[in-house]
Order: C-alpha cells, then structure tokens, then sequence
C-alpha cells in the first residue's frame, strides 16, 4: 500500500491486515513462550494422538453401538436405543467422507479439553504453571482418553462439551458473570444429553447449583431455559420419527437390567403381565446385567409387542413397571449394587466387569476386533454385524469400508504405551477426595451456612463428577468405558483446592480479555524500559505472570452410557 508525502513522492504505508497478523502470531508466540511447561506437555498429547491415527485408521469401532451412531446420521433419525446427537455430529461431518476426519475431530477435542483446562487454572484461579500443567496432563497423555478419541462413540464429543459448560460456570465470580453464560452451559449440558444420557442430571445439578447459591430466579429461569431449548428441539425430532416425545424407548429397558442383580420376585410380587421379567436363580449366580437386555432368549422378548425388537415402546414400558416395583420391593439391595458399581470407580487394576472378554475390548490390542459383536456368540452373529458394519461404513464413505487396521511401528507403541500410561482408579479417588477437601476448607473459612460462595469454586465440578460416576451403576451397570469422561472433571476438581481467585478489579471483562491480557505483549513505546523483555507479555495486574505463579505455588449404547456390553 501506497501513500504521498509532503514532498509529492510516493511512500509505503503498512497494510492494516498486516499489523493485525503480525499481533496475533505475537500473541501466540508469547503465550507458547510463557507457558513452555503446558506447551510441551500439550505437545507430546498431540503426538501420541497422531500416533494413534496412523497406528489404528481409519477408527475403532465398537460393534453395534458404532452402526447405530452411523445409521442415524445416514438416515438423520433418532436410535430407540440410545441418544443419537452423535449422530448429528457425524452428519455435519458426513460431507468429507472419513471416518479419519471424525477421529481427528474427536483427537482435537481432546486437545481443546487440556487447554480449557490449563487456561481456567491458570489465569482465572491463578494455580502456577506446573500446577495447572499437571491437572490437564492425564487428558493430554492417558491412554484411554485417547483410545476413546480413535473409537466412533459419542464419549469425547460428550466430554467435550461438559467441560466446555463447567468452564462457563467457573470462570467469572457469580456477581461479575455475563447474563449468558449459564444459558449457554445449560445448552451445552443439554446438547450433552443428546449424545449421552448423564447430561441430563448434569443440567440438574446446575439448577440446584444455582438456587444453593442464590442466583436469583431470574437467572436460574434463564439458565432453565437455555437447557430447555435443545431438549425441546430433540424430543420434536424423537415424535416427528416415532410420534411420541420421549429420548428413547430404551431407558426402562435399562433401568431393568440393573435390577436382575439383586431382583427377588418372591418379594417383589410383580403383576402376571411382569412375570416374564422375573431373573432366574440367586442374584450370586446371575450373569451381569447387560446381558438380560442383549441375549438372544432375552426375557424382554416374552413380554410387549414389536417381533423381535427389544426397544419397542411397550417393552420399554413394561420393564420400567417392573424395575420400579423391584426398587421399592428392595431399596436397600438396590443401593447396595448401584454402590458397589460405583466403587470399582477406583480400583487399582482395570476391573474385569461384565466379563473379561469385554473390559478387553477397551485394549488396543483388540482394537481390530471391537468391531465385531459381542465375544460367545456364534459365528452367523459375528457375520452378521460385521456385514450391517460393512454397509454403513460404504454408505457413510461413498463406497468403501473403514475397518480397523493395524499400522506398524505405531501399533505397537500405543500397546506397549497402553500397559503404563494411565491414571487408575485409585488415583481418581485421591483426586476427588482432595477436591473434598478442598470444598470443606471452603466451608470452615467462610462459614457453612453462607451460601454466595457455598464450598468455594471446587464445588460444582466435585458433584459434576461425583454425578457422573453414580448415573451409570445407578441406571444401567458400571462400565470401564463411562469412567474416562469423568477423569478431566475430576483433575479440575482436585486442582481447585489450591485455587486462589482473581480480585474484583481484575475479575472484570470476558475471557478473551483475560487471556489477552496474560499473552498480549508490551508495545515498546507504551512500556518502555519496564517492558517485559522475556517474551511472555505484559500481564494485566493480578493475571498469570511469574509473580502470580510464585504466589499461587503458595497458596449401549448408551442410556447413562447404556452400551450392549
């Protein structure tokens, strides 16, 4: 661009797009250079995800549920046995005709995880940068959180946006929050529910939340709201497709399943119509749960209409009658299998649950045979679900099949890295009981009964967490699968402990203000001889920095997860 001096020649004058761009790759590269830790770690969370995609392309496919996410997307119709928001996901991305891309959307995800992490530790709670490193690092480096990446489910799309919502909740002092905010988590927790059922009880937990806190009702009618609109718009979707608003006709179905560990009908009693429904045996001898629902003699198939359909609406209802009979007939036996479920949580070796064969099926090592139905049944089923495989891969791809492949030497690495890198379930457990602890710290110092503030800000994720750990034993049967969504909650609870929170006059403007402030370098001619020469950028008063980094060193498928498992 060109421009005329006083003296009539011609002088170069700077593009204006050019200044913007040059700013911004500042910005960048001062954000990398003043969070080395967290970038290096990030990086190393990037490579291994891009070893997955070249060891296991082009996806991981769990069997039945995988078809059934596809089919929806194909067909853009809702499951009958599980939330199909998945399948929405996978329609908008139907275009580029991978499943590769699916994948590297999900790995990204991921990513994008650890830095909403990392960024609310850092600069809204003012952990230093090892300590908000080291809370972001399991979702940046265990294995299944990776493994879960390459499989075509709904579980990091899920675990994405739940943590997208507890970022919105967290990061502005409750007097200083924008009027969106909540609404907008309450959206994303209920686009949440569409994909995974556990949503659901996550928007409640945030209405309570408020009330708790006194929000005011204003804000809670809003935030109610905002949670509504996708709920309403997939229950329109549901009855357009099956002329009746529900999410599925599968969630008594479930709910079902979990009581054939405990169901006695000598005491239930149940109605002529249930007695079909009634498990065989003592609980001790029973097989586990899921497998009531997906035998191929299954007792659902003796009760209802709807042929061989085991989600028909009357099925469906038949079984809730029952499993609600069951849990009022033996409340107690009912608490204590949802309990026990929700402690092999925090077992220290994987635990084998249902069966061997299946928690097997979480392994690398197998990842070409997940894609085939479930282990003992015969070799016809086997053929048959690899062949409804087979054909919504071709119509998803335009033609081609995508099943799993082994790629040497990424293969191998990511087994072997598999047998050591991951946080187990006793490690989970110390970390929710810190986040405890913290919350109990907040209580002595600011007083039990006083409610704006109420357990101080590990509250929230702490019942987050703790509410996505007990939905699946309490609605349908522990899973080692339906753990790994709850571990960057967990790491986040833990690390707001030792949260200090930002002052009041530097608590104000949005988030993008915030992170501006903490990467946007000093102009020389503002700063001057006090200009940061390190590269990290000027800091706003009070937001990351070495000075607030040294101070804060001080200070099925799926129905809760239902898969045919």
């Amino acid at each position: 661009m060109t421009g005329v001096s006083s003296a009539g020649t011609r002088t170069k004058q700077s593009s204006p797009h050019g200044k913007i761009s040059a700013v911004k790759i500042r910005r960048a590269l001062g954000w990398v250079t003043g969070n080395w830790l967290f970038s290096g770690a990030f990086t190393i969370g990037l490579i291994l995800r891009l070893i997955t995609m070249l060891g296991f392309p082009p996806a991981i496919w769990f069997g039945g549920d995988s078809v059934s996410y596809v089919n929806s997307s194909l067909h853009l119709w809702p499951g009958v046995s599980r939330e199909s928001g998945y399948g929405v996901m996978l329609k908008f991305l139907e275009p580029f005709r991978s499943f590769a891309v699916v994948t590297g959307v999900q790995h990204l995800m991921g990513l994008a995880i650890s830095v909403m992490i990392y960024a609310l530790l850092r600069y809204r709670y003012r952990l230093p940068a090892w300590g908000a490193t080291l809370a972001a690092l399991p979702v940046l480096l265990d294995v299944y959180v990776i493994q879960l990446e390459q499989e075509i489910l709904a579980d990091s799309a899920f675990t994405f946006l739940c943590v997208a919502a507890v970022t919105l909740v967290l990061w502005w002092p409750d007097d200083q929050r924008p009027g969106w905010s909540l609404p907008l988590a309450a959206a994303l927790f209920a686009i949440a529910s569409t994909f995974w059922p556990v949503g659901l009880p996550l928007l409640i937990v945030l209405l309570i939340y408020m009330i708790v806190r006194r929000f005011g009702w204003r804000r809670v009618a809003a935030t109610a709201v905002g949670g509504a609109i996708p709920l309403a718009l997939y229950l329109g979707w549901f009855d357009v497709r099956y002329h009746q608003a529900a999410f599925n006709d599968s969630d008594g179905i479930f709910l079902w399943s979990r009581t054939m560990s405990f169901a006695e009908c000598s005491v239930i009693k149940p109605p002529a119509d249930l007695r079909p429904l009634c498990p065989s045996g003592p609980p001790s001898s029973r097989q586990a749960a899921p497998f009531y629902i997906w035998e191929s003699n299954s007792p659902l198939l003796k009760v209802g209409t709807g042929g061989s359909n085991r989600f028909s609406p009357s099925r469906n209802g038949l079984a809730e009658k029952f499993a609600i009979k069951a849990i009022e007939a033996q409340p107690l036996s009912f608490a204590d299998v949802v309990f026990r479920g929700w402690l092999l949580t925090f077992t220290w070796n994987r635990p084998n649950v249902p069966t061997a064969s299946m928690a097997a099926r979480y392994q690398f090592s197998n990842a070409t045979q997940t894609q085939n139905s479930l282990a003992g049944t015969s070799p016809a089923i086997i053929q048959a679900g690899i062949a409804a495989l087979h054909v919504v891969q071709k119509d998803y791809t335009g033609g081609h099949t995508a099943d799993t492949r082994e790629v040497q030497p990424f293969a191998d690495f990511m087994i072997n890295y598999q047998r050591v890198f991951y946080l187990r379930g006793t490690m989970l457990a110390v970390l929710m009981l810190i986040g405890l602890g913290g919350i109990v710290v907040a209580w002595r110092r600011d007083g039990f009964t006083r409610l704006r503030g109420w357990g101080g800000p590990a509250l929230f994720p702490f019942v987050a967490a703790l509410t996505m750990q007990v939905v699946p034993p309490l609605t349908a049967n522990f899973s080692l699968r339906y753990v790994v969504p709850t571990i960057p909650v967990v790491c986040l609870t833990a690390a707001l402990a030792f949260a200090r929170t930002l002052p009041k006059t530097t608590a104000e403007g949005s988030l993008q203000t915030g992170l501006d402030a903490a990467v946007e370098p000093a102009a020389p001619d503002l700063a001057g001889a006090d200009a940061d020469a390190s590269g990290a950028g000027a800091l706003a008063p009070g937001v990351g920095g070495n000075k607030i980094g040294a101070l804060g060193g001080h200070e099925s498928t799926d129905q809760a997860g239902n898969s045919p498992t």
